[in-house]
Order: C-alpha cells, then structure tokens, then sequence
C-alpha cells in the first residue's frame, strides 16, 4: 500500500517540474542551444550581452567554460570587459575556442555562444621532387579545433578537374595525421611517379584551403648537367692540346734551321 502511494507522488513530482541547476554542455541553460561563432587568429572577436536587467541586478558575468574570464590566465591582458554596452571583447589566439557565456549577478547564463577558430591551411607554394623518391606533404592548419583535412589533385593540363587523391592516387597515397594533430593532414607518396606532377590542394573543412605545384623530374635531370659539363672540359682539353701542338712544331722547325746554317759558317 506505502509503495503504491509513493509512486505517484514520484510522478507528480516529475510533472511539476522540481527545480534544476543542470546546464547544456556548452554553458547554456538546459533546452537553450549555444549560439556557433566563428572567429580568425589574431583578430578582435565579440560577444554582445543585450540582455535588460535592474539596477540592483548585479554587474555583468562572463565566463569560458564555466571559468570566470578574470580566472583564466591565458586570457589576461588579452581581452576588454564594457559594460555600458554589454559587450567582452578579446584579441584572440589558437586556443580561445570553446563556450563563452554571460550572465547577470549570479543568475544563470542569459547568452552562451560556441567559439570556433576559422580554419586556414597552410602549404609550401611550390614543391620539387625526383622520380622514384618519397614525397611527403604536410599541411599546417591554424585554427582550433582542428578539423579533417581533405586532399585534392588537379592535372596541370586540366584546370578544371579536381579529384580527391585518394580516388587518383589509391592505395599509393597514405594519409595519416600530422605531428600538429590535423586528421589526414599528411600526405605520404612512397615513390613518385612523372605522373603525380601537379596541382595537390588541402582543404580543411570548412576554412580555407592551400595549394602546392608539384613538380617531378627525371630521375636523370642531374645527371645531364654533369655529363655536359663533363664534354665541355674534355672539348676544352682538346682545343687547348691541338693548340700546345701547332705552337711546338714552327719552333723546333726554327731550331733546326739555326742549326744548320752555324754548321755551314
């Protein structure tokens, strides 16, 4: 009989909705989904609070992660609070993505906002590289969190057609993770062929992507060079031969001819 009564206080309980501090992931008042912004290293970025509140209300209270931004040592010197207009502002670097929120006293948050750092590849402009040798590419990406990057490859007799390396290339191209942490942001190509020379783009979901000319030589492009030079030199050394022996000749011709005349005198 107590059991059957206690359930369904339980569940009037429920119903009323019994008071909860639980918050979102990202900061927000349960129910309530952060606002996604994107923002590029080394600029200003801000959060606007436009939120009414009373005079006795309380100040402004900003937060990354759940952390009071006044705590946050990588953040100091780096950011401007303004509360006449609502507004926290920060000069921001790699590692300020994450959930920001403001609230008003010790109420919670009003706004949360998911920070992204905009992703921009990076990569050499130009890349050389002898038939038959490694070919390793690695694409820097600024910008947190890093995203998966995507290779693509465009014929430099084509420059309309981009393919995905992996559909060009196959089992020949390897992809892995850089040292930097970016999913698929090394490019590994065992032995080179004449035929991989061309335009290799990496493109970071949604940022910015960077492209690299890539050029193979022949295996023997060294080699002639050398062996031209090696023909100049030994030319050199024949003219000069052929030369020391035309000059040699008229003299012992006019040393024979002295002699002979002191024979006769």
């Amino acid at each position: 009989m107590r059991g059957q009564f206690v359930l369904p206080m339980a569940l009037l309980l429920i119903a009323l909705g019994v008071p909860s501090n639980a918050q979102s992931e990202a900061g927000a008042p349960a129910g309530e989904a952060p606002i996604k912004e994107d923002y590029v290293v080394g600029t200003f970025h801000s959060f606007n609070c436009s939120v009414a509140r009373a005079a006795d209300a309380g100040a402004y209270v900003w937060r990354k992660n759940g952390t009071l931004v006044e705590e946050l040592p990588d953040l100091r010197g780096r950011y401007q609070l303004d509360n006449s207009v609502f507004k926290f502002t920060v000069r921001t670097n790699e590692d300020d993505f994450g959930n920001y929120s403001c609230a008003i006293g010790g109420a919670a948050p009003a706004r949360t906002w998911e920070l992204r750092g905009r992703p921009h590849a990076k990569l050499a402009p130009n890349t050389n590289v002898v038939e038959g040798q490694k070919l390793r590419l690695v694409c820097k990406v600024v910008g947190k969190p890093y995203p998966e990057v995507k290779w693509l490859l465009r014929n430099t007799t084509d420059e309309t057609n981009m393919t995905e390396v992996t559909a060009v290339l196959r089992e020949r191209a390897v992809l892995s993770a850089s040292e930097q942490g970016v999913p698929d942001a090394e490019l590994v190509l065992e032995a080179t062929q004449r035929s991989d020379a061309g335009v290799y783009t990496c493109q970071p979901a949604g940022g910015v992507a960077a492209a690299t000319v890539l050029r193979v030589k022949d295996m023997y492009a060294a080699l002639w060079p050398f062996l031209g030079i090696c023909a100049e030199v030994f030319v050199l050394c024949a003219i000069i031969l052929v030369y020391e022996k035309r000059r040699t000749k008229p003299e012992l011709d006019d040393s024979d001819t002295d002699n002979h005349e002191q024979k006769k005198s």
